[in-house]
């Protein structure tokens, strides 16, 4: 794990089904071997966000805060990040996390979205049941 620069996230969530957004905090989870900090400069948002804060798609974890499409610069990076930079601009979709394991048959054909342990940007957990 690496020390990131970012000890609190700010943002605006929903804390129940409809679009009332309210500002919210909270901590991140520590950077690991393979991820980045993002200082995030610009993010979207779409009808499948807006459906997601007002449950229409079942499965909403509230608080939530939503958005993708996301722009910003590295921070930090863990110590296997090896195409990226400190400071280097980049985006984030939907999906943040594709396990890669030599046995996932999506990871292993350049299908990372398909993977069965992907993690999406928000309302989503990692294989360890942190979000």
């Amino acid at each position: 794990m690496v020390e990131g620069k970012i000890n609190k996230i700010h943002g605006w969530a929903a804390m129940k089904p409809g679009i009332k957004v309210e500002p919210w905090s909270y901590t991140p989870r520590p950077i690991g071997e393979n991820d980045v900090e993002i200082k995030i400069k610009y993010s979207g948002i779409c009808g499948s966000d807006l459906h997601t804060i007002k449950q229409e798609w079942s499965g909403t974890t509230y608080p939530a805060i939503v958005g993708h499409e996301i722009i910003g610069k590295i921070l930090t990076k863990g110590a296997k990040v090896t195409e990226f930079n400190e400071g280097d601009l980049v985006g984030v979709g939907a999906q943040v996390f594709a396990c890669h394991r030599s046995d996932c048959k999506p990871c292993n054909n350049n299908l990372d979205p398909h993977c069965p342990r992907g993690v999406f940007t928000y309302n989503s957990k990692y294989p360890d049941g942190e979000q």
